[in-house]
Order: structure tokens, then sequence, then C-alpha cells
């Protein structure tokens, strides 16, 4: 109470950063406490130390949950594993402005910079700054996700050849061979299958980055027939985990607005994830139920190896497995819920997860109001 300033943290990344930065400290009543980037040597972090700016390059932001006084927390990456890591660690009365916050508060920086007394030539040069600092908040996370998706289709082409040689030697066209050649031609076989799934995993996160809310085909559906969809899309690989799949569908009111391929993808991917993280014999228990306020929410239970409580707030990250994940299934790409935090989010559905290790997950998906 009392304070004249508004106080920031930012989180930026190399020019980008700088120039967000630097249009800070020229907006009047903004003080800039906080500044994050993955690259020690950026200029923006090199900027924010001669400003005097706490700095911070290990991709922690441990500092932001004690500071109440912290108003609004900038992300500037465009990275979405940034913002939720962000999210979880601020303190619970400061505001997040993701990149649509960003390009609000770069419009306001802009009117600011026409009231704050600058000479003429320095708020062109400062108008320009906030103009191309715009325009590379808008587009780049959108054009990273283009370009990962292009990559995939072009490493998927060479994959797939090797597979269609390894299935020849195989099959036996080419003659008798060794049994240890057999076994690593089979290991040779398995690997690329596991790397042609996880590139269509990424090119399926890509896909949903490139996406917007106004490309979402939206109807209303039924959730229970979602769900239904959702547990037959993975009905194969829990046969072939030994795993049994449980679905309880919701008696009462569960109609949605959604876009339904996207959703039944979410819900899919929840699923696998409790599938592939579960024990052979294991139960997997999907359910439709009521959450508050009376809107339908799908909950996915396993009695798994559990998440541990330290990895719990990265848990949707890109990339991101805990040590347990990857000693049980090594193969795994790092980006199934990803994709279905990237699909919740643009829908506006709420994706919490709950989990002890050694006893199991459960994840729900909470529809809001008006959905």
């Amino acid at each position: 109470m009392g304070r004249t300033q508004d106080i920031i943290a930012l989180a930026g990344e190399g020019d980008r950063g700088r120039t967000l930065l630097e249009a800070l400290h020229a907006a009047p009543g903004i003080e800039v406490r906080y500044y994050f980037d993955a690259d020690p040597s950026s200029p923006g972090v090199a900027l924010a130390r001669e400003r005097g700016v706490r700095c911070r390059s290990d991709g922690r932001f441990d500092e932001l949950r004690g500071d109440d006084e912290v108003d609004l927390v900038v992300d500037a990456t465009g990275d979405p594993d940034v913002l939720a890591a962000l999210a979880t660690a601020k303190h619970p009365d400061t505001r997040l402005l993701d990149r649509a916050g960003v390009r609000l508060v770069l419009r306001l920086l802009e009117a600011g910079g026409e009231s704050a007394g600058l000479a003429d030539e320095e708020r062109r040069a400062y108008e320009r700054r906030i103009a191309e600092l715009t325009e590379t908040v808008e587009h780049e996370p959108v054009e990273r996700a283009c370009y990962i998706r292009q990559a995939s289709h072009q490493v998927k082409t060479p994959l797939s050849a090797i597979q269609s040689y390894v299935n020849v030697i195989l099959g036996g066209y080419t003659g008798e061979i060794p049994e240890r050649t057999r076994e690593i031609v089979q290991k040779i076989h398995a690997r690329c299958d596991a790397a042609l799934t996880n590139l269509a995993k990424c090119r399926m996160l890509a896909d949903v980055r490139c996406s917007g809310r106004d490309d979402l085909e939206m109807s209303t559906v039924h959730l229970n027939e979602l769900v239904g969809q959702a547990v037959e899309l993975r009905a194969e690989l829990a046969g072939r985990l030994g795993v049994e799949v449980r679905y309880l569908a919701h008696a009462g009111a569960d109609q949605v607005r959604c876009d339904p391929q996207k959703t039944t993808v979410l819900l899919a991917e929840l699923i696998e994830n409790a599938v592939v993280y579960s024990h052979e014999g294991g139960l997997v228990e999907v359910s439709v139920e009521p959450a508050a306020g009376g809107r339908p929410a799908v909950v996915v239970r396993d009695h798994g190896i559990g998440i541990p409580e330290r990895c719990l707030p990265r848990v949707f990250d890109e990339d991101y497995r805990a040590d347990p994940a990857v000693k049980h299934h090594p193969d795994g790409a790092g980006v199934g819920l990803t994709i279905a935090r990237e699909i919740a989010r643009l829908h506006g559905f709420d994706l919490a997860v709950e989990s002890e290790e050694g006893r199991g997950s459960v994840f729900t998906l909470t529809v809001p109001p008006g959905a």
C-alpha cells in the first residue's frame, strides 16, 4: 500500500528481452525488480545488471513466491514451458501475463512513451522498438512451431526408409541372417518405431501451437462419447502392455462445447500416459464426474509409478521426464502431457494433476462454466 511504482518481474530472451527491458525502464511508474534469461551472457542480462536489476539464468524463479510486492510477472519468451514454470513459482497474489498480456503491456508502453516528455526523435526510436518487439512477440512462437513441424517431416522420411529396409531384412528377403544379427536388427526396428512415434508426437504438438482458438472447430457434443472414443484409441496399447482400462460414464448432463477432434486427442494423451506408467496387470480408471458448479470433469486415475513431488511443477513441460519415468519407459518423447496442456489451454479447460511416487497419479480435466 502507498507504493508509487508497479513492480515487475520479466522473463526475457536475447535481444527481445533487452528491448522490452529498455522499454519498461523508459516507462514512468514501473520498477523492474527481476530479470530471468536462460543465457547468462545475453544482452538482456547485461543490461539488467547495469541497471541494478536482480538476474537469474538457471531456469529457476524461486524469488517470486516469497515476494508479494511483485505486481506483474511478464513472460516475453513465448515458451509455454517457461510460462507454466512462472505460473507455478509466482506469489499467489501476483498476476502473470502471457503472450497476449505482453501485447497489452506493449501498447500501454507505447502510449506512455508519448506522454513521458521524450523528444520527438527519442519518441520515434522508442515507438520503433515497441513495434519491432510487438511483431516478434506475436510471431516468433508460431514460427518456431511451424519450423519444428517442417523439420519433423523431413526427419520422418529417412527414418521410414530405414524401417522399410529393416523390414526387408527381418522378412527374410535378403536370405538367412545369424541369430545375433537378427537381434541387433530387431533393436534397430524397435528404435525406428519409437523414433517415428516420438516424431509424430512432436509434429502434433507443433500443429497445436501453430493453430489458435480461431482454428478450433467448435460444436456441442457429449463428453461421454469423446472419452469413449479416446479409450478405444488406446485399447490396443493397453492390451499390449497388460493394463486394464475401466471407463465409467457420467449419467447426468455431459454436453460441452469444444473441438471434438482436438479434445479426443487431449483425452487420449492422458489415458496413454496413465497406461504407459502403470505396471503390467495394473488398472487405469477413467470417469466423467460432476465437478464444482455441476460442470463435468474427466478424471484419469492410475495406480502406477507415480510422480515425485519435486517433479510435479514441471510435469507438463515439453521434453521433461522425471527419473522414474525414464527408467520405466525409456523411449518416451516427453511431449504427450504437453500436447494435453496446450489443447486444454486453447479451450480454456483446467488440467490438474495429483500424484504420489509409487502410488499412482490422478489427472483431472475440468470444463469451465459456459463451455
